[in-house]
Formats: structure tokens, sequence, C-alpha cells
């Protein structure tokens, strides 16, 4: 049974496919590459993949400054200056990979309507991530085109989420190398980029 969990951040602004989430505090954001979600009130959970994370001044166009010096001593900033809390805010990047709907069976393809703003997002459940993984491997069509620049780690990532979620699955991993390789096979640098990042996921694992 999955313990209880806290939203990590909430929606401040959607597209199509992609939406962008303020974390609930300083410097914790789901982790790169893996599964998010958010609830609509219509019983739709939207499920998104964390695909990059910033910290920056709270204020646009306003540059966050260095606050410390070279003597002073080594210790945790934000401690000593609890007034950055107000002053910055992380931010995290979700591209959109799917859905489930009001019953739980998931789908993964764009859904009819993007996450709202001001929805909360939560970090995914192992059964909710095992269903999403389950369901598929169409999602990595999503990941790239989706625009972002380093994609072939975002897949990577995606999928070592995945392998490592389900135990270290080999046989998981390997399905998903061959669904990268059936996408990729007319760009060998790309996918050998994939396969290399695959590879070291096994072996870290």
């Amino acid at each position: 049974m999955d313990e209880p969990i806290s939203a990590v951040g909430e929606v401040i602004a959607v597209t199509t496919a992609s939406f962008v989430a303020q974390s609930y505090r300083l410097n914790e954001s789901p982790a790169y590459g893996s599964l998010v979600l958010t609830h609509g009130p219509d019983g739709r959970s939207h499920y998104g993949l964390c695909s990059g994370i910033e910290t920056s001044g709270i204020e646009p166009g306003r540059h966050t400054m260095a606050w410390g010096n070279a003597d002073e001593a080594a210790g945790d900033i934000y401690a000593r200056q609890p007034q950055l809390a107000h002053v910055l805010r992380t931010t995290f990047s979700c591209v959109v990979l799917g859905y489930s709907d009001p019953d739980g069976v998931v789908v993964q393809r764009m859904p009819p309507q993007p996450p709202r703003v001001h929805e909360r997002v939560w970090a995914a459940s192992r059964t909710e991530a095992e269903a999403f993984f389950a369901s598929g491997f169409a999602y990595l069509r999503f990941l790239l085109r989706s625009g972002v620049e380093t994609v072939e780690d975002l897949i990577a990532a995606s999928i070592g989420f995945g392998y490592h979620l389900r135990g270290g699955d080999y046989a998981f991993l390997v399905g998903a190398g061959r669904f990268v390789a059936s996408l990729l096979a007319d760009d060998h640098d790309r996918l050998t980029a994939v396969l290399e990042l695959l590879a070291a996921t096994e072996e870290g694992s």
C-alpha cells in the first residue's frame, strides 16, 4: 500500500503539451525524469515528466546576487540567511505524457485539456507510476517531439526511473531500449547516446 504523500508544488503556467509548477519548498522539486500528477475536479489525472528545474529570484528581471563571502565559515547559507526563502523560488517544468480517466485507466496521449493553473502537483505514488509504465512506451514519442534540449538525457532518466521503480526489471529496460531503437532507427548518433545512458543506468543499479 502506498504511503500518504504531500503535494510538491502548484501549477503556475500551462500549454497544451507542458506545464510549469512552483515548488512549495525552496530547492525541493521532483527529481529530473520522475513522474508527477495533477488531479482535476473531473476525476481525470494528468501525468507529467519533470524535464527541468530552476531556482531564481521571485521578482522578474531582477538578478540574484551572492550573499556569502570567501572568508565565511562553511555551512548552509539558507540556515544563516532565512530571508532567502522569501526572495527566491524553485520551479520545475513538466512534459505532459498522458492522463488517467475517472476509472483509473491510463492513456498515453495528449489529454483533451491540460491541467489547470493552481492545481496541485504530486509525486506519482508507486501504484500510479507502475500503472503508467504498464501501459507501454508510447510516451517516449511525446518526449522526442517535446522540444526539450537534452531530450536524450530525459528519455534515459525516465526509463531509469521506471527501471528502478520496478526493482531493477531488466526486461523493462530491454523493452524500453528496443522501443527507443525503433523511434531513432534513422538517427544513429542520438540512439547511441540514449543506449549508452541506459547501459550506465544498469551498471549503476
